[in-house]
């Protein structure tokens, strides 16, 4: 057993000590698994739980509660007033000598890569060729996102860190894909600053750009995911390359909810037929083979 409360055994203290504001006592069932693991950490540390534990309840008030917090301070350990759930592990650094790692903010919980075009007219000895971007691991909450008109996401990280360099020498951006906000989608923990940054800028009703394989798994991210606009490969190479090992046998299941979104656009939708083609062909094409002028297409929704 860990010699610090558990972050569950720590919130249900707090909101019992809220309560206590309110009233001068409040009960607890002895056999929740919080208190029956707040009576080990008591007896662990010789708190002495005679008159307010019994064996079916819990008996709280201030004084009980001023007892673990006198002995939570000589353990040095983090007092039931800081709010773990809004922390990150340095501040739980600063509070005492205990962790909880699934609690607070985790370190990637805000972050996203950014691509910039060459910023700056400066660079370090040690770079023997100038960049033609910059990737920056960036807080995206430090970001003035009133400065950007469209949020570009890219989906592979290869192509996010091609997206200026190969500029315009394999394919060529239109004028709102070069001054997009433009970030890496990510996988896992890395995906999470990126989602948060997706739902503020969709709160904000500005254009959110989709910018992935031409396959099922990526066109269905596009038309269900909140996205506004795609960018492909215009029409006639996208059709003349698309082909079918491209295509993931696995993601068969995905062809019916990006043919279904398809079905309900106008025939005159330029993005009709690209969806089509993709679900009943079952032919794809990688985003590392684009080439080309791109095009940006609303994703248009009854």
């Amino acid at each position: 057993m860990s010699l610090d409360l558990s972050p569950r055994v720590r919130q249900v203290l707090a909101n019992i000590e809220l309560k206590l504001k309110q009233e001068q006592q409040v009960t607890r069932p002895a056999q929740q698994d919080t208190m029956q693991q707040l009576q080990s950490w008591c007896e662990r540390h010789d708190v002495d739980t005679q008159g307010w534990f019994t064996a079916r309840t819990v008996l709280f008030d201030i004084q009980v509660l001023q007892r673990i917090e006198r002995t939570l301070s000589e353990l040095n350990l983090t007092s039931l007033q800081v709010d773990l759930a809004n922390t990150n592990r340095i501040t739980q650094s600063d509070s005492g000598d205990g962790e909880h790692k699934t609690a607070g903010d985790t370190p990637m919980q805000y972050r996203v890569l950014m691509a910039q075009a060459n910023c700056g007219a400066y660079f370090p000895e040690w770079v023997t060729q100038a960049p033609s971007q910059w990737v920056m691991d960036i807080d995206w909450r430090t970001l003035q996102l009133h400065e950007f008109s469209d949020l570009l996401i890219v989906e592979n990280r290869d192509v996010f860190y091609e997206y200026f360099a190969l500029h315009p020498q394999r394919y060529q951006l239109p004028e709102r894909a070069l001054n997009a906000l433009v970030v890496y989608r990510g996988d896992g923990d890395e995906s999470k600053g990126c989602k948060a940054l997706r739902e503020a800028w969709l709160a904000s009703a500005k254009p959110l750009i989709y910018f992935g394989d031409y396959d099922s798994a990526g066109l269905n991210f596009a038309v269900n995911g909140g996205y506004t606009h795609i960018m492909l490969p215009m029409r006639e190479l996208l059709l003349a390359r698309a082909n079918a090992i491209s295509q993931d046998a696995k993601q068969i299941d995905l062809a019916a909810s990006v043919s279904a979104f398809a079905q309900q656009l106008p025939g005159s939708d330029p993005l009709r037929e690209l969806l089509l083609h993709n679900t009943l062909q079952q032919q794809g094409l990688r985003q590392q083979a684009f080439s080309g002028a791109l095009q940006v297409l609303a994703i248009a929704r009854t």
